[in-house]
């Protein structure tokens, strides 16, 4: 499939519907794909930026390497999907679902991920530079070497979360559930400018 084969989403709903799943290097900027199932759809390097797919179904999808930048997934279903290294500035994924998905490298910087789900995700080495993280569900997900500068982690659930090395310069983490976080080598620079023990993050939690 190449990138000039499909040149709207009604083209690309119905090759899909036709069985077609191998949809890498889709060219269809600021798409509208809202309350669509597009499960086991292969997007990668698609340009998807500036798209609206909310409340769509993109379980198991892969969409690594793609360009994602501003798009909106709010409560989109991203469970078990790739984003290895996508593009993901200033999305709105608001309540989206990524549960043991792969987002590791990915870039989230000013992402707005307010209550999503990330239980058991991988972002290694992912940047979420300033995103907002607020309530999100983040409980064993795998945050090593993960940039978190200046990021909201109010009220967020980390419980078994492993930051190890991950950089909390300015982040935000009051109310955030920091139970059995492994914290090895990880900075958090906050109010108290502290550097974060081998032990736990949770000694550190605000009140």
């Amino acid at each position: 499939m190449t990138k000039m084969t499909v040149t709207n989403t009604k083209k690309l709903l119905e090759l899909y519907t036709q069985g077609q799943r191998n949809f890498s290097g889709l060219d269809l900027e600021q798409a509208t794909l809202s309350e669509v199932n597009l499960s086991g759809i292969e997007l990668w390097q698609a340009n998807l930026a500036g798209s609206y797919l909310s409340l769509s179904l993109l379980r198991s999808t892969n969409l690594s390497d793609a360009n994602l930048n501003q798009a909106t997934l709010w409560r989109t279903d991203l469970t078990e999907a790739s984003l290895v290294d996508t593009q993901l500035c200033s999305a709105i994924l608001i309540r989206a679902n990524f549960q043991q998905g792969d987002l590791t490298k990915a870039n989230l910087k000013g992402a707005d991920l307010r209550l999503a789900n990330l239980q058991s995700t991988d972002l290694y080495r992912a940047d979420l530079t300033r995103a907002n993280l607020s309530y999100a569900n983040l409980q064993g997900a795998n945050l090593r070497e993960a940039n978190l500068y200046g990021a909201d982690l109010t009220g967020a659930n980390l419980t078994g979360a492993d930051l190890s090395r991950a950089n909390l310069t300015r982040a935000i983490v009051h109310r955030a559930d920091l139970t059995q976080v492994v914290g090895e080598e990880a900075t958090l620079t906050q109010v108290q400018r502290v550097r974060v023990p081998k032990r736990s993050l949770a000694d550190y939690k605000t009140a």
